[in-house]
């Protein structure tokens, strides 16, 4: 049986949540395995590949709190998320990361203006998110983040009303180079408020109950519409 046809099965079913929350699983289990071999080295090669195509990569979300209050990585964190002001954003950085061995597998942006949301990338089973942030003219920088269509898969949400987003807003900010794990890469000058505002107040304590709602509770609804190209 293909999996269209099992994840239409599903659908018709009620089944496809439990499917998804499955697929989930199996799908963290083999990135878990990739990140720890390779996420370093994928964050070492994004940040070259950016640097020569002159833009700035810098650590953002579950990767900067890491950096900050870690020291590494979170301990169960498997992806890497980055982010870039989208005014550095231009046409050769999508070829610099390819050539560095990033192969470009989505992008989500908003289809009625075009602003490109997020790319994701992927090297040697490591995911690396690129979120493309933007001024929103009260002195702070926000980003999109795309959440799973309220009762679509996500290829008929693609072709028909898209998917919900929510935006996360974050003080504006300097970059600064740093050290992390014996590389260097670029984080806000203003990390710690950055965190505040991602996470709240106690950002130093983890919390193993941190799921995608807790960035919901923190975020503000614009309305829009998010649409996802797949490269692979």
């Amino acid at each position: 049986m293909n999996r269209d046809l099992l994840v239409r099965l599903a659908i018709k079913t009620g089944l496809y949540p439990s499917m998804m929350k499955l697929d989930n699983r199996i799908q963290m289990h083999r990135q878990n395995k990739a990140f720890a071999q390779y996420g370093l080295e994928t964050l070492q090669q994004a940040d070259a590949a950016a640097t020569e195509a002159q833009c700035r990569l810098f650590l953002t979300f579950g990767t900067l709190l890491g950096a900050y209050r870690n020291k590494g990585f979170i301990p169960y964190d498997c992806d890497l998320d980055t982010g870039m002001m989208h005014s550095e954003y231009n046409d050769d950085f999508i070829p610099c990361m390819e050539r560095a061995g990033l192969k470009h597998i989505r992008r989500y942006y908003v289809k009625a203006t075009g602003r490109i949301c997020e790319d994701k990338f992927d090297y040697k089973g490591v995911h690396i998110d690129v979120h493309h942030y933007y001024p929103d003219g009260e002195g702070n920088l926000y980003c999109d983040l795309c959440l799973p269509h309220e009762s679509k898969d996500w290829r008929t949400a693609n072709k028909t009303d898209g998917f919900p987003s929510i935006i996360r807003t974050c003080p504006d900010t300097e970059l600064e180079r740093t050290p992390f794990l014996g590389i260097e890469c670029y984080r806000p000058v203003k990390t710690v408020e950055w965190l505040k505002t991602l996470y709240g107040e106690h950002f130093m304590t983890p919390d193993p109950k941190w799921s995608m709602n807790d960035h919901k509770q923190r975020a503000q609804s614009h309305g829009e519409r998010l649409f996802r190209i797949e490269y692979r």
